[in-house]
């Protein structure tokens, strides 16, 4: 069986995904979270890294996991109850794991918000809404009306599409994409003129405020939009390394 160092998998995504210069959540700790003896012979990658993810990641004979979502989410406490548990069940099962938040958002090749616009066919795709030198979301031009964009969205993230419709029949036009829970990003989307905004995670008070502002505004669930940048990792490791993969899929409705 093909297998390939550890450390040469770890250098491969951090430099590709830059994450020592991306300003993430502190508790997003990018990189390589779980160390195993060295080798890896099967990659599966997940949103997150729930305990049910590392059953499945052990269960499938993988001995890397690679999630958008780590296992430190929860913040520094004591290793009893469910933590040790995720905990044990990376170390005596010689599982690794790397997690890429917001690298993984925001990446130009692999990341969620590019691969969502390809898959879309957004034309004249660039970058947008910047802070701290990063850019936050990609834009384009959907040649389609906006019922036409939701369908399509529902279709590529496999998921119900909600959110607020001014006209379905009207023109999508110029799309902005930031994946995950980036709906309070609506104010600067309004101000920047862009005639649909598509995000994860549905808020109370963005909905509310799309309505008020009589803008369109596109919610398929956080998860669902944040499948597709491990996707793409995945297959550059299989590429690359020629390594088996597979992808763990447990799903949330948010």
């Amino acid at each position: 069986m093909n297998s390939v160092q550890l450390n040469t998998i770890v250098s491969l995504l951090n430099n590709t995904l830059s994450v020592q210069f991306i300003q993430d959540s502190p508790m997003a700790i990018n990189g390589l979270q779980v160390e195993n003896n060295g080798r890896i012979h099967k990659v599966a990658l997940a949103v997150d890294a729930t305990q049910k993810t590392l059953d499945d990641a052990v269960e499938a004979g993988a001995d890397l996991l690679i999630v958008h979502h780590g296992i430190f989410w929860c913040g520094l406490r004591p290793i009893v109850g469910w933590w040790r548990r995720k905990i044990e069940t990376c170390l005596h099962n010689n599982l690794a794991v790397y997690s890429a938040h917001l690298p993984l958002d925001v990446h130009q090749s692999v990341g969620n918000n590019i691969c969502i616009a390809r898959e879309l066919g957004l034309l004249r795709i660039s970058t947008e809404m910047e802070r701290h030198g990063i850019a936050m979301a990609v834009s384009g031009i959907f040649n389609g009306s906006v019922g036409e964009l939701r369908e399509l969205y529902a279709r590529i993230t496999d998921s119900a599409v909600t959110g607020n419709i001014v006209n379905p029949d009207a023109p999508a036009g110029r799309v902005i994409i930031s994946s995950g829970s980036a709906g309070p990003e609506i104010y600067r989307v309004q101000e920047k003129g862009f005639d649909t905004f598509l995000t994860g995670e549905q808020n109370h008070w963005v909905l509310n405020a799309a309505r008020d502002m009589r803008m369109n505004v596109l919610f398929a669930g956080h998860y669902a939009t944040e499948t597709f940048g491990v996707k793409a990792v995945g297959a550059m490791l299989h590429e690359r390394y020629d390594l088996p993969t597979v992808f763990l899929h447990n799903p949330t409705r948010m």
